[in-house]
């Protein structure tokens, strides 16, 4: 009794001692409007409770059970300056106020309910079987999980054949282990004694979209073509002289010959494996389901990023430009040739609008005065500004059709493209002109004392964008890249508009 006796003093002692007209104002009575929200949150909180407890007794009363042992922690610890770590907390995060305290209570509730209806759907009323999937078996309250196994094969590659599907298989076995060994070889304690593996990786990495055509989409057997040798040796070379005239490689014989002998050995091989029919073009019209949507966004991400990068820098490019005394004559003698149509279009003109496209020719001169007011004559930075702006302009939808329904027109007869490559196509460079902005943002933010202090030390164009400009500007800008690819992924389910079934449109198909 005595001891009682002395923890009821102690209470007494603590509650006197609290200043409850601060209490009471800070939380209850400061206003009206905070006496009415906090009146009308617990009369809400009380009868969402009761409903509550009618549906499920036992989880509702564990609720109030532990709200209210964390609302005494709270209160004893700052009656009695005795904080803890949990209380503590719980006062800082969940129950610093009256207001607070009630809307965590209400917050416990609603995720409780939220947790016993996905509960219920989702296991307890749910079927598993796959062959219990038709309409008949199927209950409003419970999922059907036997369905994604029944389709699973729809679900991962689409209409492809299951021969076809065997060889998406592998790939994915392929990519996968490509990940694994990635994570194994970049831990701390494996990064040295790993580190010819990790390069290894890397490389595999860099012709892993070879691989995946191949797998994927197939070679064709075709006769062995010299020009396509030549074409792409003499590309290679042309790049590697570009860049030792500029100074961004070393000059070495060895470097000369593996550059001349690198593309003649992949198509030979290239060509080899078409000959020997081991990998048989796949219709890629029958790509589907996730493997589908995965492909597009990962093709439109690695080809916008180097896109995206040239038109930021030919956007902000100062090259010097075609001169005026250049541009006027030839937009002058362009347009009097224009104007020798114009009579023609007029007797055919049926409307106003026919007869005012009829001066179509002045449009040049419009543009000829743009180009040099604006540009001063910069031809890549008015293409790159272009280009640009009039993607931008368009729906990503829009630029999808013109793929799938204009390409044909511009095609010669007997020729056709596969849906998926107009696709990626037209969302590249959809995705591009919006991460050439992003990077242009990034250039812009790199103070004007990196680019003096480049041509300081004697760089050139190439070596100050490579070595000084760039990397910086990526850096700063990665969060934003990171959340245009992200787009790039989500944005890939509008493919099943233009007649692809990706995941989404063999889930609705389902």
């Amino acid at each position: 009794m005595t001891q009682m006796t002395k923890i009821t003093t102690r209470l007494q002692d603590a509650v006197r001692e609290y200043n409850w007209q601060y209490f009471l104002k800070d939380n209850l009575i400061g206003s009206k409007y905070q006496t009415a929200w906090i009146a009308g949150l617990a009369l809400f909180t009380a009868f969402f409770a009761v409903a509550q407890f009618k549906t499920m007794p036992a989880a509702t009363i564990t609720i109030l059970a532990v709200w209210g042992v964390g609302t005494y922690m709270v209160v004893y610890g700052t009656l009695f300056h005795r904080l803890t770590g949990l209380s503590r907390w719980l006062k800082n995060n969940l129950l610093s106020s009256v207001s607070n305290t009630v809307l965590t209570l209400f917050l416990m509730l609603a995720v409780g309910a939220a947790t016993r209806s996905i509960a219920l759907w989702a296991f307890i009323n749910a079927n598993f079987s796959p062959a219990q999937t038709a309409p008949e078996f199927r209950s409003p309250d419970g999922a059907t999980w036997g369905v994604i196994w029944g389709a699973r094969k729809l679900l991962l590659t689409g209409r492809m054949t299951p021969e076809d599907s065997e060889r998406a298989t592998i790939a994915l076995i392929f990519i996968l282990g490509l990940w694994f060994l990635t994570w194994l070889t970049s831990r701390p304690a494996l990064r040295t004694a790993l580190r010819r593996v990790r390069q290894a990786v890397m490389g595999l990495w860099l012709f892993s979209p070879a691989f995946l055509y191949v797998f994927l989409a197939g070679i064709p057997n075709v006769p062995y073509n010299n020009g396509v040798v030549i074409t792409g040796l003499a590309i290679a070379l042309a790049l590697y002289a570009l860049f030792w005239w500029q100074k961004i490689t070393h000059f070495s014989w060895i470097n000369i010959i593996v550059t001349a002998a690198v593309w003649p050995l992949i198509y030979t091989i290239w060509w080899s494996i078409g000959k020997a029919e081991i990998f048989p073009p796949i219709n890629v019209d029958t790509w589907g389901g996730i493997m589908l949507s995965l492909i597009v966004a990962t093709a439109v991400v690695l080809l916008s990023m180097p896109l995206g990068m040239a038109l930021a820098i030919g956007r902000r490019s100062e090259v010097y430009g075609i001169p005026a005394w250049i541009t006027w004559p030839v937009a002058i003698v362009v347009t009097i040739w224009g104007f020798t149509t114009t009579p023609q279009l007029l007797a055919d003109s049926r409307s106003s609008i026919e007869t005012l496209f009829a001066y179509w020719p002045i449009s040049i001169l419009v543009v000829a005065y743009i180009f040099q007011r604006t540009f001063k004559g910069n031809l890549v930075a008015g293409a790159s500004t272009v280009f640009i702006e009039l993607i931008r302009s368009v729906p990503l939808i829009t630029l999808l059709f013109m793929g799938i329904v204009m390409a044909p027109f511009f095609l010669k007869e007997g020729i056709s493209i596969d849906k998926p490559w107009l696709v990626i196509v037209g969302y590249s460079l959809f995705t591009a002109a919006y991460t050439a902005e992003i990077i242009r943002g990034g250039l812009q933010a790199i103070p004007i004392g990196q680019y003096e202090a480049s041509d300081s030390l004697g760089m050139n164009g190439f070596q100050k964008m490579r070595f000084i400009i760039l990397p910086q500007a990526l850096r700063i800008v990665i969060p934003a890249i990171v959340g245009q690819f992200i787009g790039a992924f989500k944005s890939s389910s509008l493919v099943s508009i233009v007649g692809l079934l990706d995941l989404l449109g063999i889930t609705i198909a389902i």
